[in-house]
């Protein structure tokens, strides 16, 4: 049965599956919603169905960006008629992160696709998406998973967790994973406890130093965490602003070390100014 394995997204599930039944399905697709609810798994799927196979299929963007390089190779492997397949189905994973020049190299295959292909492009900031890349597809949104849907999920595939995990990965699937396999969970309850106690002003060098060996995805996944944790809390004032900086300072290749270290001397000295 189709898409039997996804668990949560009913509603778009059947939109797919109705189209495709119907021989509709849109050349050109964008799935947009939150990081980690799925969304890839769904995009996948679909392209299996499309295709009849797995040889029909190619991904780009799983690791890193796109590139111009990528979307050449792409567009012009869509070029070419399938010979072991129904169709063939290009996934862009993270098209949000596209450079302009590979986003533009993409344009004329999303306008005027082969008769046998399809493009879905997967993205958790679709405003971040050229206006003209979206006006030429069907945006499909995904929405996030209830707790006790992620809690299914991540028992199927055998993931370890606990509370602290449900608490800070926002309903995603895909962070609870990310942060089943880090650090994150202990150094935010580290951070807690340093708070609770008002250590957090003597402790700041020794805390931060704790990043030294991380990289900065774990280091994002450690800020986000924060966020998610913080926005129901009156703290989330003093945290808001500087954890939306030190995630900018991330993008742009600071040392995760040097910027959980201005997080928070930051907010301590946000705190004291009051």
């Amino acid at each position: 049965m189709p898409f039997s394995s996804i668990v949560g997204h009913a509603k778009q599930l059947h939109t797919i599956e109705e189209l495709i039944e119907k021989k509709v399905f849109p050349s050109s697709a964008i799935f947009s919603g939150p990081e980690g609810v799925g969304k890839k798994l769904v995009a996948v799927e679909t392209a299996k169905i499309l295709s009849g196979n797995e040889f029909g299929i190619k991904i780009v963007g799983e690791d890193k960006p796109p590139t111009i390089d990528e979307i050449r190779e792409i567009t012009s492997w869509l070029s070419m008629k399938p010979t072991h397949s129904k169709r063939k189905i290009a996934i862009i994973d993270s098209a949000e992160l596209m450079r302009n020049e590979a986003a533009n190299a993409l344009l004329k295959t999303l306008e005027e696709p082969p008769e046998y292909a399809n493009i879905i492009l997967i993205t958790s900031n679709e405003n971040a998406l050229l206006p003209t890349i979206k006006s030429r597809c069907k945006i499909f949104r995904f929405g996030k998973l209830t707790k006790i849907q992620v809690e299914t999920i991540l028992k199927n595939l055998g993931v370890e967790y606990d509370s602290r995990i449900l608490k800070i990965c926002g309903n995603s699937p895909g962070r609870a994973i990310a942060l089943s396999n880090s650090k994150v969970p202990d150094l935010i309850a580290h951070l807690l406890k340093l708070l609770k106690e008002k250590k957090l002003p003597a402790e700041i060098l020794d805390f931060s130093s704790k990043f030294s060996s991380m990289t900065r995805e774990e280091t994002n996944l450690f800020i986000e965490s924060l966020i998610i944790l913080f926005s129901e809390k009156k703290i989330f004032l003093d945290w808001f602003e500087p954890l939306e900086k030190a995630r900018n300072f991330l993008n742009f290749y600071a040392r995760p070390r040097n910027v959980i270290e201005w997080l928070l001397i930051t907010v301590t000295l946000k705190k004291e100014q009051r």
